[in-house]
């Protein structure tokens, strides 16, 4: 009896563990739709999983539901403060708003709590920068480059910022490293500001 018990608890967790699975399958083939039903019966049963959430909230994102998408990536941080994702996505979301003090709020704690990540420092760089803060945009484009030698947007946008601030050489210098990185809009400014 005892072997049986153990059995079908095991079957009711590799059932339940299928429909979060499901989501992450279905979120792959951009099923978001489908992904988000996935995710929500899975979150039925556990509804503070981290991961299901904000995956969730992912494909709210990608279905251009962001406020449905912002309540996930703060039920994740209710659960989880410094989760890297959840503050990234959460920023992103007040960054497009235009929203910068909210942005920013979340920015710097994805860098508190991340220091080594290159994309927590270059977005926390992208809101200083349009708040008109160059010298605190300038040095959080240089941590994420220091960290990410392929992150062709801070050379991009360091080289934006380093146009503004009458650094032409360097700006330049910028600019061709993003476009050797295929950032688009990098010949953009190369023919722009550097001819």
């Amino acid at each position: 009896m005892k072997y049986i018990s153990i059995l079908f608890f095991i079957f009711l967790w590799g059932c339940e563990q299928q429909a979060s699975r499901e989501g992450d399958i279905l979120f792959e083939s951009g099923d978001f739709e489908g992904a988000v039903k996935a995710y929500t019966e899975y979150l039925t049963l556990y509804p503070t999983d981290v991961k299901s959430l904000y995956n969730r909230g992912r494909a709210y994102e990608e279905m251009e539901l962001y406020e449905l998408s912002l309540k996930d990536f703060q039920s994740v941080l209710a659960e989880d403060e410094e989760n890297l994702q959840a503050n990234l996505s959460a920023g992103s979301y007040f960054y497009r708003k235009q929203d910068l003090a909210n942005a920013q709020y979340h920015f710097d704690l994805a860098v508190q709590f991340h220091e080594n990540s290159a994309q927590a420092q270059f977005l926390l760089a992208r809101v200083q920068h349009k708040r008109g803060k160059k010298d605190e945009a300038l040095s959080g484009y240089n941590k994420a480059i220091a960290l990410d030698a392929e992150l062709g947007e801070a050379y991009l946008y360091r080289g934006v910022l380093r146009t503004s601030m009458k650094q032409r050489r360097r700006a330049c210098e910028d600019y061709r490293q993003a476009q050797a990185l295929q950032v688009a809009e990098a010949e953009i400014q190369l023919k722009n500001f550097c001819n």
